[in-house]
């Protein structure tokens, strides 16, 4: 049995992943992105110098996450349709392991995701990616004197909104809830920074020739919300004239967390809940009218609607008014009230492993 039971969903907006834990799991999150720093340093100290934590892949080293926007080095994104599998998307699941367990390393069951559509084509891209590092990833951060070493016993590919049916139908030992929540069709909408995936579900099981038309490539929370909060944050004057979608990210996570939208930038701040609020409702209407009502009939015949990923939060207030108990809402759930939207796919994947080792 593997030293630690691990979920990555390395998205082209963010990460997040989760470790089981003899009770309930770890998680940590941070937006998939990275810059090519030197790491040299002043000798000034931390009274007046930055300082950036890096990570030391290969030969290079590389602040990622929300440290980039404090770097402000040119930004690396993950992205396009071939990113499963490839070396960035090696170097965020390496980042989140490395984050997330301890530094002597160890061997890990690794549960990872990929959109549908891009399913069969992922699933390829990843299998060949482990063969050639031999199942084993190192990494090393700042303040290490040596890389952690971890050796991937088992590597699990599941299409995004799986491990959200996973968080729903068991527990945090991988038993199945006696709970009749997943009976008849089952709808996940996974909402991320740039696509939305759509996945339809019969008793919990997923339906493989689906799978291809169940990706929109740039319909997701950048183009819907973030282009246009900025657009209208850019109107509030010069001080905001060179900010970006990541800062607007930044101050829209921060707001989601703590209450406090403030954006500052300059001698200007301004608050940004209303712009946030006003188009989660326009998204949440260009999903129900484009992919709920167009794509699967206002969920006529279909018990049941799940939301996850950055955008749930976001739209599903309002998605809640026109499908009210259609919507499954995870706080009205003992084994799932306390699980973020943005995390029930990597939970759904430690305890689908979790199941898996039972049986």
């Amino acid at each position: 049995m593997s030293d630690y039971i691990v979920a990555v969903d390395a998205g082209n907006g963010f990460t997040n992943a989760v470790r089981a834990k003899s009770r309930g799991y770890d998680s940590i999150g941070f937006p998939s992105v990275r810059a090519s720093v030197t790491g040299d340093s002043l000798g000034l100290g931390d009274e007046f110098e930055m300082n950036i934590d890096y990570v030391q892949w290969g030969n290079f080293r590389y602040v990622v996450g929300d440290d980039v926007f404090k770097s402000r080095r040119a930004i690396e994104r993950h992205q396009g349709a071939f990113r499963y599998g490839d070396e960035f998307w090696l170097f965020l699941v390496s980042v989140a392991l490395g984050k997330l367990l301890p530094k002597k390393g160890g061997s890990v069951d690794l549960t990872v995701f990929a959109p549908p559509a891009m399913f069969f084509d992922a699933k390829t891209g990843i299998t060949t990616r482990m063969k050639q590092i031999n199942n084993r990833i190192a990494v090393q951060f700042k303040d290490d004197k040596k890389p952690r070493v971890f050796k991937l016993d088992k590597v699990t590919i599941h299409p995004e909104g799986l491990g959200a049916v996973g968080a729903f139908a068991l527990d945090d030992d991988g038993n199945p809830v006696d709970s009749d929540v997943l009976d008849g069709q089952t709808v996940v909408l996974d909402a991320g920074m740039y696509t939305l995936d759509a996945l339809a579900m019969q008793d919990g099981q997923f339906n493989p020739e689906s799978l291809q038309s169940a990706t929109w490539e740039g319909q997701g929370i950048k183009a819907h919300i973030l282009d246009n909060v900025l657009r209208v944050v850019k109107k509030n004057g010069d001080d905001f004239s060179l900010l970006s979608t990541d800062d607007v990210d930044q101050a829209m996570r921060k707001g989601l967390e703590t209450g406090d939208y403030t954006l500052t930038s300059g001698a200007s701040a301004v608050d940004i809940e209303p712009a946030v609020q006003k188009f989660s409702e326009r998204y949440a209407d260009w999903i129900s009218n484009n992919i709920v009502d167009g794509v699967f009939n206002g969920l006529r015949g279909i018990k049941s609607l799940i939301v996850v990923g950055g955008g749930a939060t976001l739209t599903s207030p309002y998605l809640k008014r026109y499908y009210t108990d259609k919507l499954l809402d995870a706080s009205e759930h003992k084994h799932v009230k306390s699980v973020l939207p943005t995390e029930l796919n990597a939970v759904g994947g430690i305890r689908l492993a979790l199941a898996r080792q039972t049986t």
